[in-house]
C-alpha cells in the first residue's frame, strides 16, 4: 500500500513507501530525493491527544496518528460526552496536539466547536484530522483549522481520514482497519520529521470560504423493547439528548445524529428505520462507493 503526500501549493503528490515506516520507536523515511536539513529545533515534550468521536472511529484514527511520538508524555482527552462541557485544556510551545473531529454535512459538527472551545494554545502545533464516511469531508478540514488557528495554535499539517460510515455502513466497512492504522502512524511519522526538520510552517488545506451551508441530521434512533435500561448511551450521548433515568426516550430536538448510541449499545437495541437508511444509500451511494483513500497534507518544502 502507499501513502499519499500532498504538496498543497502546487498539489504536487509523491508517492511514500510505507515499509518499515511504523514499527515502534523507527522513524526511518524512504524517499525519492533528498531532504535539506535546516537545523531548526522543534522539540515537542508532550502530545494531546483530543478527538470527538461518537462512533469510535476518530478516536481510532488520532490515537494511530499519535503513535509516532510514542515516547513522548500523551494525554488523551474524549470530548464526546456531554459532560465534557467543562473541561479546560491550555497547551504550551512545547505541546503538540492531535486533534481529530467527524464531518457532518462536509462541516464541523456544532457540538464538537463547542468543545473546541475550551482548547487554548500559546503558538502550539496541532495537528487537524478529519474522518469521514467516504463520500467527501468538503470544508471541515479547513473549517477546523480555522478554529484551531483562533484558539491559539499553529496548524502544521492535516490529515483526512476515511472511516466506516455511521449510518450507511456499507461503505468503508471496517474502516479505519489495520492497513488504515499503519499509514496513519507513517503520516505522524512524517509530521514528526518535519517538525524536526523545519518546524511549524504554514499549512494550506482543502475547503472553501464561506464554508458549505450545514444540512442534514434529523435522523433519531429507535429503541427496540429488548432494551435493558443499562444507560450506555445516555452517558455516551454527546448533547444529553438521552434520559438517564429513561434511555428509551430520545429528545429529537438535542440529537445530532451523531449514532453514538446506536455504537454503545452493548444489546443492539439502537437502530435506524430501515426505509430511512435505504433511501440515503440510494441518494448518495453512487459517491460513496468509490473507494477513497487516506490524505495528508502539509506545507510546501523548499528544494
Amino acid at each position: 500500500m502507499k501513502v499519499l503526500y500532498h504538496n498543497t501549493k502546487e498539489d504536487t503528490r509523491f508517492l511514500w513507501s510505507q515499509k518499515g515506516l511504523c514499527k515502534a520507536g523507527e522513524r526511518r523515511i524512504l524517499e525519492t530525493g533528498k531532504r535539506e536539513k535546516r537545523g531548526i529545533d522543534m522539540k515537542i515534550q508532550s502530545v494531546t491527544m483530543a478527538y470527538f468521536s461518537p462512533c469510535g472511529t476518530t478516536k481510532q484514527a488520532v490515537c494511530s496518528i499519535g503513535a509516532a511520538w510514542h515516547g513522548r508524555k500523551q494525554m488523551q482527552w474524549d470530548m464526546t460526552p456531554v459532560t465534557e462541557t467543562k473541561t479546560r485544556i491550555h497547551l504550551q510551545e512545547q505541546d503538540l496536539l492531535i486533534v481529530g473531529v467527524p464531518s457532518f454535512g462536509g462541516r464541523v459538527p456544532m457540538t464538537a466547536w463547542e468543545r473546541l472551545k475550551q482548547l487554548t494554545g500559546h503558538q502550539t502545533p496541532a495537528v487537524a484530522v478529519v474522518t469521514y464516511g467516504n463520500r467527501a469531508f468538503d470544508d471541515t478540514l479547513v473549517e477546523l483549522q480555522d478554529m484551531l488557528q483562533s484558539q491559539g495554535f499553529m496548524v502544521a499539517a492535516g490529515i483526512a481520514v476515511v472511516a466506516e460510515h455511521s449510518i450507511m455502513h456499507q461503505f468503508a466497512t471496517g474502516r479505519p482497519n489495520e492497513e488504515d492504522c499503519a499509514q496513519l502512524c507513517a503520516f505522524g511519522t512524517l509530521i514528526l520529521e518535519r517538525l524536526e526538520q523545519i518546524g511549524v510552517q504554514p499549512v494550506t488545506l482543502p475547503g472553501n470560504h464561506p464554508y458549505v451551508e450545514r444540512h442534514g441530521g434529523g435522523l433519531v434512533p429507535l429503541v427496540e423493547q429488548r432494551c435493558t435500561g443499562c444507560g450506555a448511551c445516555a452517558e455516551h450521548c454527546p448533547t444529553g439528548a438521552i434520559s438517564v433515568e429513561q434511555p428509551m426516550q430520545t429528545d429529537s430536538i438535542r440529537c445530532i445524529s451523531c449514532m453514538g448510541c446506536i455504537a454503545v449499545c452493548p444489546e443492539q437495541a439502537r437502530y435506524l428505520p430501515e426505509q430511512a437508511v435505504k433511501m440515503l444509500s440510494e441518494k448518495l451511494g453512487a459517491i460513496c462507493s468509490v473507494r477513497k483513500e487516506n490524505q495528508l497534507f502539509l506545507p510546501e518544502q523548499s528544494s
